[in-house]
């Protein structure tokens, strides 16, 4: 592989990705780029195709397990993408966001700035763009389907920014169109509302507050937070509950390498110590396994399983 340490100005070499993922799995790619604007993304993707080089796009790497191996691929990480980059808020309704911030801080943010419609994000790991690449929720109704308007991409093909609206993102539980598209998401667009500024303002802040919280009380009191984990490992196969099938299945505490069925919430897997990517990849087989032959039901995984080639359901 060619030397691109000095492609763009923000880029590392030679980095261990389980120091890096939320599962704290993966092994070493040759380059991490850091692209903080346009020009930089597009000099990246363009050379990197230009080069027949694969890559993978990632944010905060909340939603992964990988590979142990040396990995054949590089990496595009979208955290440092617009830094420091303020949402843009029209006043009335609409606040344009970028891909790069933490959902966590986004619904900080809309807080300080009196703005309803995003407390739920307050408990949810990651960045805007992933959330709406995989549909990011908390409830029905409290998720990127509800209150996303649009999103700008960039279109990896052609390397030309461009919108998709809502309706046509086709939004199902952790999943959008983006899913199988060739795109970076770059901004979202969301429909919120503002605080209504009278007597009451106080109160109705309050509230929010008393939301939020609420929100984060739940996940801490489900969630076995204090381990790594990529999150809810399967799509739920409505309306059977995988959770209740490991109980069922006296699976939950079940154990591959460092990679257990958390006895907290058994929807997850968690890293015990010493987890690898290959851990991670035998449980959720073993799962899947075990669901089928004793219910009937094909269960699929909504965390991203990136083998040392990378995602096989993503092409460049």
């Amino acid at each position: 592989m060619k030397n691109y340490s000095t492609l763009i100005p923000d880029v590392e070499s030679n980095v261990l990705l389980r120091e890096r993922t939320h599962t704290k799995t993966g092994g070493r790619v040759q380059y991490v780029f850091y692209p903080h604007n346009l020009e930089e993304l597009k000099t990246v993707v363009s050379t990197l195709k230009s080069d027949d080089v694969y890559f993978e796009i990632f944010g905060e790497m909340t939603n992964i397990a990988v590979s142990e191996d040396n990995l054949d691929f590089v990496v595009i990480n979208m955290m440092r993408y617009d830094e420091n980059l303020d949402p843009e808020w029209d006043g009335k309704r609409f606040l344009t966001v970028s891909a790069s911030m933490k959902m966590k801080k986004l619904a900080v943010w809309a807080y300080n700035s009196s703005i309803k419609g995003l407390a739920w994000m307050e408990g949810i790991p990651g960045t805007v763009g992933a959330g709406i690449f995989m549909n990011a929720g908390f409830l029905v109704g409290q998720d990127m389907e509800t209150y996303l308007v649009s999103a700008e991409y960039l279109d990896l093909d052609d390397l030309e920014v461009k919108n998709v609206q809502n309706q046509d993102l086709n939004f199902r539980y952790r999943y959008s169109k983006f899913h199988d598209m060739n795109a970076i998401v770059l901004k979202g667009t969301f429909l919120l509302y503002p605080l209504k500024r009278d007597w009451k303002h106080v109160l109705r802040k309050y509230k929010l507050k008393l939301q939020m919280n609420k929100y984060h009380a739940r996940r801490a009191n489900n969630q076995p937070l204090g381990l790594p984990s990529a999150g809810t490992v399967f799509v739920p196969p409505t309306p059977w509950h995988v959770g209740g099938m490991m109980r069922e299945l006296n699976m939950v505490g079940y154990q591959i390498g460092g990679a257990q069925i958390s006895p907290k919430s058994p929807g997850f897997i968690v890293n015990v110590g010493g987890m690898t990517g290959e851990d991670y990849f035998k449980l959720v087989e073993y799962m899947q396994t075990k669901v089928h032959d004793n219910y009937n039901l094909t269960i699929v995984p909504e965390v991203r399983l990136i083998s040392r080639m990378g995602d096989p359901r993503r092409k460049h």
